[in-house]
């Protein structure tokens, strides 16, 4: 674990530009300093160890706090809300939702978190983590890209970025059944990996789960999606998340998404997931 010196330190010279009327920019060698502590946080919080992990979060937010949103920062996340759309007889509900604004770039990341993901009931997370990215030009405020986690990769289409600006900015996204992959608008039948999970998901949902001995943790869950692959990719229910983000205000600017979730957001535990899409997906 990194001393506490490591992260004051850092503050005090933001602080201090900041009274001197300068830009409060992170150093290279401060901003390294900082990677280093959040790897090191998301690798605890990656094996649940949230012991470990929470100090650290507090240790980078201490350098670097996440700030409230301007009005004109407020104003875009709700104008860039995605529009989710679900498939038909979707079991879990929408838990939570919080925006994370990139203090740095034109980047506002949505992190949906619904009540619980069908094929783990028992891996201790009481959410299931997703995360919708759009990219947005200042100058214009139109959408250059959408991004969204897809089962540990980036998935983007063209089409996405299209479909948005002919939507007032906000991305059309596709919920899965169950399992909740955010797929961005035509990526199924144009981007492989969307269409193999998406075919293997249906394949465990329609078949292998009823096959399966019972989890205790998952009773009263469905136990088979009935209908053909058809209706597994049929997105046709919309959901508008942007009363609950009016509701649950959380909204915050941070570069620290995770830490953010963490120490601002939630009091219950979630999957770790990449914060920004430029990002490696982490292992």
């Amino acid at each position: 674990m990194f001393p506490l010196s490591t992260a004051r330190s850092i503050r005090v010279r933001l602080l201090a530009a900041a009274v001197l009327g300068l830009a409060p920019a992170l150093s290279a060698a401060d901003s390294a300093r900082l990677e280093a502590i959040n790897a090191q946080a998301q690798a605890a919080h990656g094996k649940r160890n949230l012991g470990d992990a929470t100090p650290l979060y507090q240790e980078l937010l201490a350098a670097e706090p996440p700030v409230t949103p301007s009005a004109a920062q407020r104003a875009r996340i709700l104008k860039f809300a995605p529009r989710l759309v679900l498939v038909r007889g979707e079991f879990f509900p929408l838990k939570d939702i919080a925006a994370i604004v990139h203090p740095d770039k034109p980047v506002i990341a949505y992190h949906l978190f619904w009540e619980d993901d069908l094929g783990f009931p028992s891996d201790n997370d009481p959410c299931d983590h997703e995360v919708v990215w759009v990219e947005y030009d200042p100058a214009t405020e139109r959408v250059t890209r959408v991004h969204t986690y897809w089962h540990g990769r980036i998935v983007t289409t063209d089409a996405a970025t299209a479909d948005a600006n002919m939507h007032a900015g906000r991305p059309w996204i596709g919920v899965e059944w169950g399992f909740h992959g955010s797929i961005p608008w035509q990526a199924v039948g144009s981007v492989k990996v969307v269409d193999d999970v998406l075919r293997d998901h249906w394949n465990k949902a329609h078949r292998e789960l009823k096959a399966r001995a019972p989890d205790p943790l998952a009773r009263g869950w469905p136990r088979e999606f009935t209908g053909d692959y058809a209706a597994f990719t049929r997105f046709s229910v919309s959901f508008d998340p942007r009363p609950m983000l009016r509701e649950r205000d959380l909204q915050y600017v941070s570069r620290w998404a995770n830490a953010t979730l963490n120490r601002y957001c939630l009091r219950y535990n979630f999957a770790a997931k990449t914060e920004w899409p430029w990002l490696a997906v982490p292992r």
